[in-house]
């Protein structure tokens, strides 16, 4: 770091104080198989040297899961500390994991979930963060997200997880008390680990990470009403008393979450990621024009079609576009709108940073590596909270 140069976590924070700085901050997020892609393309040994190159200023350190044994099968299958079962699913050119197996599909009633063995916080090791931002501090100091306590997500999430989507959505219509509890029961394990994070790590963390997928590309997946009802309450404890040790949240959501979105300020978000502006009426312009002056963006360039479909001068004119719309005044992050897919051609994912202005000058020799990755990866999406 050369003297007087601005460090990726003193950019990241004055966007998140709403101001300008040298240039964009940028995160990345990307599948395994993308990863693997990338490193092959650059012809770079792990993921720590992927991330220098592209200019990354945020790292993304999970917590290391020590509970009991997760169980494990021949197919690839394995169950989560939550007690979901994960299984791979192959699409081509790569493996995602999806919920198989849900613990809590067969209650029928919320008094059963005191007899559930509910995850201990104990079983997850606060202490563990400590080794990688120190590691990559002996060089710079990077932003320090910490992503959810473990894929599979958040409160509403893992109860969708857990009970099995069809039916949760039913509960929330018939049996409303049996989502509540059981996002009561997750919040308050997420509490504890956000209080002894930020009690140990103190302001070296500058996000936590939380999600809830509440919306499709078209709109809500709920009513609002059902969505503040039930869900809202949980996020807002969480986020109170996060801010009440200091820290601040970003809230990850895809689709077309405008209705929600003063739902979402007040449940006392900071920043919000995606922003699939392909959703409806997921316009930046009027996101950035609304809620620019109360929230943070992180995200922004198209996984759907911009980065896989487009050609490089297509990305570095779009990127540019939103650069200078999100990036007005601070308050943007840019990243990709969710994980890059396989089929994004890895010079499209080059071209997308070197119009951010991130991109090294030449690529870095070999790098000693915390191989932390970034969110979604290199641990697969789905892993759960045993690669955290």
């Amino acid at each position: 770091m050369r003297r007087g140069e601005i460090t990726p976590r003193e950019r990241v924070k004055l966007a998140l104080r709403h101001q300008e700085t040298d240039r964009v901050p940028v995160d990345f997020l990307a599948t395994p198989e993308s990863w693997a892609n990338l490193k092959e393309f650059l012809g770079l040994p792990n993921s720590e040297a992927v991330l220098k190159y592209l200019g990354i200023d945020v790292r993304h350190p999970r917590l290391r899961y020590v509970g009991p044994p997760l169980p494990t099968c021949p197919d690839g299958s394995y169950r989560d500390a939550w007690g979901i079962t994960w299984s791979p699913v192959s699409y081509t050119g790569g493996v995602y994991y999806e919920p198989t197996g849900h613990p809590l599909g067969a209650i029928k009633d919320a008094s059963q979930l005191k007899d559930y063995p509910w995850p201990d916080p104990d079983w997850w090791d606060v202490d563990s963060l400590a080794g990688p931002i120190q590691a990559w501090d002996q060089e710079t100091e990077y932003a320090i997200f910490l992503d959810d306590f473990g894929d599979p997500g958040g409160f509403y999430e893992i109860a969708n997880y857990m009970r099995g989507m069809q039916q949760l959505f039913m509960d929330m219509a018939l049996s409303p008390d049996i989502p509540f509890q059981m996002m009561r029961r997750i919040s308050d394990v997420f509490i504890v680990l956000a209080e002894r994070v930020l009690t140990t790590l103190g302001d070296r963390v500058d996000l936590i990470w939380t999600s809830d997928d509440i919306a499709h590309q078209q709109g809500m997946m709920m009513s609002l009403p059902m969505w503040r009802e039930l869900i809202f309450p949980h996020h807002e404890r969480f986020n109170r008393r996060v801010h009440e040790l200091g820290g601040q949240v970003m809230y990850h959501s895809c689709g077309s979450i405008v209705d929600a979105m003063p739902g979402l300020i007040e449940m006392g978000i900071d920043v919000l990621d995606v922003l699939q502006f392909s959703a409806a009426n997921m316009n930046p312009v009027g996101l950035k024009s609304a809620y620019g002056h109360q929230l943070c963006f992180h995200g922004g360039a198209d996984v759907q079609q911009l980065l896989p479909h487009s050609t490089q001068p297509e990305i570095r004119t779009a990127i540019r576009g939103i650069i200078q719309i999100m990036g007005q005044g601070g308050g943007f992050i840019l990243s990709p709108s969710h994980a890059v897919q396989v089929d994004t051609p890895p010079a499209n994912i080059v071209a997308m940073y070197q119009e951010a202005g991130s991109l090294m000058d030449s690529l870095p020799g070999t790098v000693d590596s915390v191989d932390g990755g970034s969110h979604y990866g290199p641990a697969p999406l789905g892993s759960s909270s045993m690669q955290l």
